[in-house]
């Protein structure tokens, strides 16, 4: 039997700097060509001061990412406004997800390019035009037979925007965590994209009669802005410098091949994998769960408020505990649980609905920040704010495919039980490719030991 010490260098997510080599706990080192496996965790971005997580900049760009994810959470009714509006159902997916299959094609290349810049202006332009597209579907005609052709360019440019800035930001987020906190850091910062959810649905329904129609409620969305642009004042020091440690006069093509070179040997593919599968379920409740409630007679605003507030009330309780957790040992389990949530949302009787959207809740709550987590200890210096990225174009990618896999399942006439009960079958596929990079690493251990 291998010793305890050998074994957790799997199972556990916990950096380096922040263990003691004990019987029970061991460095979180795993092995890859970047880095030989004997040596300490080194590969961390400057910290925030005093190893503080929650310093100034670090909530400034919490809150400047929290106003520019509204401006995505407003089309909860999008798709509600392309049946008002009488747009071919055969367009309606596709103008649903054209945005996001922007995102994730434009942001592999920017979360590169906006490493070696001054982020400032493309943020501030990334932010107002993000802001001129909420307000100009209000002008555009219905009538006119241009009119999907000029949406699809809308939500297109959006797309083009959000994509820069998700890469800026996210390359900034990697230096405001400190050492031996990142599953924290992470948690928290995923709040961006919950509350959002959670907040404008309400909000939304709340005020869609006074304002008359979605498009309005878009424009009005779009002064967000405002308290945005002061986030970036504040922050504007840090996005004016380009990554630490990189040469912004180096060959790009050279370091684009040191940056892949770094990807591949951090031996993540897995683990993407994982989080890939795992942002389609995500993403596939978001687009499609009231659908699923006009049938079981259930509500959907019970089920972004419930999952949400249980997401949060699990952080803030679990929330110094998080960077202790192993990973590998509880993301299956996790995985289960979630499979499990959906199949109850899907199929059982009413009563059971909150009680499996608290599961729900819970499941995705820990599942995130300790994937993320995973990807960002496994990352060097070069390749850290790269695979964050990345790790956020899971995301991006979901949201071009689950309206895609979603409406293909309601085409073949199964229903929308049978699109959530495909979300949960993805959830055990996140688990397996978790379970299977924890094997991959073992063997590759082992066989470092017999060599």
């Amino acid at each position: 039997m291998e010793s305890r010490t050998k074994t957790q260098t799997v199972q556990t997510c916990r950096p380096a700097a922040a263990q003691k080599t004990t019987p029970d706990t061991a460095p979180d080192t795993v092995p890859n060509a970047a880095k030989p496996a004997a040596e300490p965790d080194t590969g961390q971005t400057k910290p925030a001061p005093a190893g503080r997580l929650l310093s100034r900049d670090f909530v400034m760009l919490f809150l400047l990412t929290l106003f520019s994810n509204c401006y995505l959470a407003i089309y909860y009714c999008f798709e509600q406004w392309l049946v008002k509006v009488s747009v071919d159902p055969a367009w309606r997916g596709l103008l649903l997800g054209a945005l996001f299959g922007m995102i994730t094609i434009i942001r592999p290349v920017a979360s590169i390019t906006m490493l070696r810049m001054n982020k400032l202006p493309a943020v501030l332009i990334s932010l107002l035009v993000a802001s001129a597209v909420l307000v100009s579907y209000q002008f555009l005609d219905p009538a006119s037979e241009l009119f999907v052709w000029l949406l699809l360019g809308l939500r297109l440019v959006q797309g083009f925007f959000v994509a820069i800035l998700a890469a800026c930001v996210v390359s900034l987020l990697v230096d405001c965590i400190p050492p031996g906190q990142s599953a924290r850091g992470f948690a928290i910062f995923s709040l961006t994209g919950l509350l959002p959810y959670a907040l404008l649905p309400s909000i939304g329904e709340l005020v869609l009669p006074l304002a008359g129609s979605e498009t309005v409620l878009f424009a009005w969305t779009a002064f967000l802005v405002v308290p945005a642009l002061i986030m970036v004042f504040v922050l504007a020091p840090k996005l004016r410098k380009p990554d630490a440690g990189l040469d912004t006069k180096t060959d790009f093509a050279h370091f684009a091949r040191s940056v892949v070179h770094g990807v591949t040997h951090s031996g993540l593919g897995l683990v993407f994998a994982a989080l890939l599968t795992f942002s389609l379920v995500t993403q596939t409740c978001i687009f499609f769960i009231k659908g699923l409630c006009s049938i079981t007679g259930t509500n959907p605003a019970q089920f972004f408020f419930y999952y949400t507030v249980t997401i949060m009330v699990v952080r803030i309780v679990g929330n110094k505990r998080l960077d202790g957790l192993p990973c590998y040992r509880i993301v299956p389990v996790l995985a289960c649980t979630l499979a499990s949530s959906l199949l109850v949302i899907a199929w059982a009787p009413a009563w059971l609905y909150i009680p499996a959207i608290l599961l729900y809740g819970a499941s995705i709550s820990l599942m995130y920040p300790l994937m993320a987590a995973v990807i960002f200890r496994r990352s060097t210096d070069e390749t850290r704010a790269v695979n964050s990225n990345l790790s956020m174009l899971m995301f991006d990618t979901a949201g071009l495919f689950a309206p895609l896999l979603g409406g293909t399942i309601m085409d073949f006439g199964l229903g929308y039980q049978a699109v959530i009960t495909t979300a949960g079958v993805m959830a055990l596929l996140s688990g397996c490719c978790f379970m299977l990079d924890r094997l991959r690493l073992a063997l590759q251990e082992r066989a470092q030991h017999r060599g």
